[in-house]
């Protein structure tokens, strides 16, 4: 009887409460953590009616957003990866995670920022010297995006498999070749390359050299590809022919590519893994919202049928344990934990974020009906990005590649 009599109580409580039931969970954070999540609710709430205006801007004004951006400028939040020496703040990959998943929360989805850090990141610990001077101070206060050149139409993420070629010449290097998709070159003030460095001698192993390529130089040709805009950012097919890179836009050393791509890929696999957790929430949100309020059949909102409750309630419980992955995986690798580790967990954080959100995207889709495929809702563009998510940066299989031959330590076929 005591218990019958309290059911009411804890409903009234409950639907007191609902507003919030999407926040994210209360995994105790270390201060500072606490303090950006904090920063970064206030800055999304500021900005969340505007979101279709933001995610416009760069398509429209070839930059990102001024107003958003100048705010994340201000906050120092560009630094969270760069050393304090280097003009960067306290923060860490734990930090970025939480601004960009909060802000994705409320449908404001950065993704050049993603790729900025991790390419910082890959100069802070592989250098050289002259690339940390030249950029590391600039990244960190918001001055300078990067994009990234590496899948190609022929061998996709396999990067071993490369025909770019990174050819040492004189003082610096000649670059030639085809990249299949670039994000955001138009947004960019330099691309890093990754190509394959021919062996000084005939019969040498050829090696693979990352350099820092100017979008505008001669010999660089980029045709945007009719992907309508998705993760935000135009994407494009980039042509390299016979283009010169000064020896000082090497990062790393020459035929030391790979030692670049290693730092770069555990930053990206996470943040983009933090994008689709706020992007997940934002689909949850809007759902919870559709299901509380729409009704059909009587008086009684659609959410009360198990049909649209138990997906919504399972997506709940994953977005939770998603959640805590990436904050763990963020965690260990601001503490300097065993690097084979962390790759491991962030590709696992990538795999379920990613299924997580096209999950997501797809319920709200489902739930919110007709409204959903008004472009004004801006609900397609969710779904799309969500779906594309499961694709690259790095694909799932490829991912699950690493975690069965790495982690679990499957043999390969190859």
């Amino acid at each position: 009887m005591r218990i019958a009599a309290r059911i009411p109580e804890i409903k009234e409580r409950d639907m007191a409460h609902a507003a919030t039931s999407t926040a994210p969970g209360s995994y105790m954070l270390p201060p500072r953590q606490a303090e950006i999540r904090g920063q970064a609710e206030t800055l999304a709430a500021h900005f969340a009616e505007r979101q279709r205006e933001i995610r416009r801007h760069p398509f429209e004004h070839g930059e990102l957003h001024p107003e958003l951006w100048a705010e994340i400028r201000e906050r120092g939040w560009p630094g969270l990866l760069v050393p304090p020496d280097q003009g960067g703040c306290d923060g860490g990959l734990w930090g970025m995670a939480l601004v960009l998943e909060t802000l994705a929360a409320s449908n404001l989805v950065l993704w050049m920022p993603v790729l900025t850090a991790a390419i910082g990141h890959a100069i802070a610990q592989v250098g050289p010297d002259t690339a940390r001077e030249r950029w590391l101070e600039r990244i960190a206060a918001g001055e300078t995006l990067l994009a990234l050149a590496a899948t190609e139409p022929e061998c996709g993420h396999n990067l071993f498999r490369v025909q770019t070629t990174v050819r040492p010449a004189g003082d610096g290097f000649v670059v030639d070749g085809v990249k299949a998709v670039t994000s955001g070159i138009d947004l960019a003030e330099r691309v890093l390359v990754f190509g394959r460095t021919p062996g000084e001698k005939e019969g040498d192993k050829a090696g693979f050299t990352a350099v820092l390529i100017d979008p505008e130089a001669a010999g660089v040709g980029y045709e945007e590809l009719p992907m309508r805009g998705r993760e935000g950012v135009r994407q494009f097919r980039l042509t390299l022919d016979g283009v010169r890179a000064p020896a000082e836009d090497l990062v790393g050393g020459t035929g030391g590519g790979l030692q670049v791509l290693w730092p770069f890929t555990h930053v990206e696999r996470l943040l983009t893994a933090a994008l689709c957790l706020g992007t997940a929430r934002y689909c949850l949100s809007r759902a919870l919202a559709r299901a509380k309020e729409r009704t059909i059949f009587g008086k009684t909102p659609i959410g009360a049928e198990q049909a649209i409750q138990h997906p919504l309630a399972r997506l709940s419980a994953r977005l939770d344990a998603a959640q805590l992955l990436v904050y763990k995986a963020a965690a260990d690798f601001d503490a300097g934990g065993d690097l084979l580790t962390i790759a491991g967990a962030a590709n696992k954080a990538k795999v379920l974020a990613s299924d997580l959100v096209y999950d997501a995207a797809d319920h709200v889709v489902q739930t919110l009906g007709a409204p959903a495929w008004d472009e004004r809702e801006g609900i397609l563009d969710v779904f799309l990005d969500a779906r594309l998510s499961r694709a690259g940066p790095v694909s799932q299989e490829l991912a699950l590649n690493f975690i069965a031959q790495h982690v679990l330590g499957l043999p390969s076929h190859r």
